[in-house]
């Protein structure tokens, strides 16, 4: 197999890399079983990529870590190691690399291993799968959930009748990813690489449309836009009468897509006015990553093989994230935050790639949705999987207890109503609101506002006798 020279600056950019679920660097020095463990992780996760030839930082800075092979040849072991010593053999891809002037220091092979629909094992039997920046053994009930988890083809990998390699390899999107892409390479070698085309027909696949066609709709056979509603209420199943104006639409590669969504719906959830505990009005706001988060798994978790838009409500106390699409593979709701499954792995881990890529932390997007939201002090997300999708409700509601936000409010204000009440703590029913008021006025921190018709009811701190 032949090599290639690559640029200075080419190199510079792989050596900067940082290992994550999709990357990692390999010494010259390592062996088969080395190899056998990262391929078969990254075949049995959502694949990745991988260079023999480089040393650890620890060993030295830019340049003087690229400690190739001497010739193509001395890494025939690598080969070996992917095909006859990893079972079954992984789907992979290599390439040798070596820069201009610094031919010296050798060969590197970069070796792309695509999501595997098997579950590989290294010589000795054991099976492993990426997970951040390291190779996870599994062990009993993993090793099934997994299996259960593979075998289907993803959607993502159909080719597209319309839609095919001449097409694909001039889209505006993907030579402005490929402008920052190491190492360098043909748009056309890039996509027939990655699997973005059926390799008999030259047919791009739904991938491939989803994250470099201009307008994926025009192309993909299914509703795969993102539609943004706003509602005036808080009401849990609202009337029509309540959307303001027609829900607008967004297109694009996913990328722009995920961009355009959240500055959209940041602007209008800025616009809705929301009460604060000392009674005064702000906008809405919510912690950006978490709102980032949420959006960026609806566009790359969704199922695409339903003809259905991603639906964005934005109600008075609320914003829904409806993404057509069950969980897949073995995911639940129970094991959300321990385990992980990709129905999409061409488009996640494509979109992992970009310079400042949307998903760059892979596996910590939950957890930081739920930390950002603990910070901000408001509610932790809803997760609900309905027949058709995954909806995620972000509440604008204070962590604190009820009683504690009524108490705060009469601090500023010299009485409360029911609903002003509502509105505060996010309960929906004026009963329950009423059993907020009868607990506090039987500890004694409230009383009703004397002389009141019962329209007019409202509570103030108790006064001093």
């Amino acid at each position: 197999m032949e090599g290639r020279t690559i640029s200075r600056t080419e190199a510079s950019s792989i050596l900067t890399r940082q290992e994550n679920h999709f990357w990692d660097f390999k010494s010259s020095r390592s062996d088969g079983p080395t190899v056998q463990k990262i391929s078969a992780a990254f075949a049995n996760a959502e694949g990745g990529e991988f260079i023999v030839g480089i040393e650890d930082p620890k060993v030295g800075s830019g340049i003087e870590r690229w400690q190739g092979f001497k010739t193509i040849e001395d890494a025939n072991w690598v080969q070996q190691s992917l095909v006859d010593q990893v079972d079954p053999p992984v789907p992979y891809d290599i390439e040798y690399l070596r820069v201009s002037g610094f031919e010296e220091s050798g060969w590197a092979c970069l070796v792309t291993v695509q999501k595997s629909p098997d579950v590989h094992k290294t010589a000795k039997g054991d099976v492993h799968q990426r997970r951040g920046g390291e190779n996870a053994r599994l062990r009993g009930s993993q090793i099934t959930d997994l299996s259960l988890s593979k075998g289907a083809r993803s959607y993502e990998d159909q080719p597209l009748e319309d839609y095919d390699l001449d097409e694909l390899q001039h889209e505006e999107e993907l030579h402005h990813f490929l402008g920052t892409y190491s190492p360098k390479m043909s748009a056309e070698k890039f996509v027939r690489r990655q699997r973005l085309i059926d390799r008999k027909t030259s047919l791009a696949t739904v991938a491939g449309a989803v994250l470099f066609s201009e307008e994926p709709p025009t192309v993909v056979p299914k509703r795969c836009s993102v539609k943004i509603a706003r509602y005036e209420t808080s009401e849990q199943e609202p009337d029509r009468k309540y959307l303001k104006g027609a829900p607008s639409s967004i297109d694009g590669p996913a990328r722009v897509l995920i961009d355009e969504t959240l500055a959209a719906v940041t602007q209008i959830i800025q616009s809705v006015p929301v009460l604060n505990a000392d009674g005064s009005m702000s906008p809405m706001n919510y912690p950006p990553e978490a709102l980032k988060e949420i959006i960026v798994n609806a566009v790359i978790h969704r199922d695409y093989n339903i003809s259905d838009d991603i639906l964005i409500s934005v109600f008075d106390n609320r914003v829904e994230v409806r993404s057509p699409g069950k969980l897949p593979g073995h995911m639940t709701q129970e094991n959300l935050f321990t385990d992980r499954f990709a129905r999409n792995p061409t488009i996640v881990r494509l979109l992992n790639k970009y310079p400042d890529a949307p998903n760059k932390d892979i596996g910590e997007g939950l957890d930081t949705v739920l930390s950002t939201m603990k910070a901000a002090k408001l509610k932790a997300p809803r997760f609900t999987v309905h027949e058709n999708a995954f909806v995620v409700v972000l509440e604008h509601t204070p962590l604190a207890r009820p009683e504690e936000l009524v108490l705060e409010y009469l601090a500023s204000n010299e009485e409360i109503a029911n609903r002003v009440a509502r509105q505060l703590t996010g309960i929906n029913s004026e009963n329950n609101m009423k059993r907020v008021f009868y607990k506090l006025r039987d500890a004694g921190k409230i009383e009703p506002v004397p002389n009141r018709s019962r329209a007019k009811a409202a509570w103030q701190l108790k006064k001093s006798e």
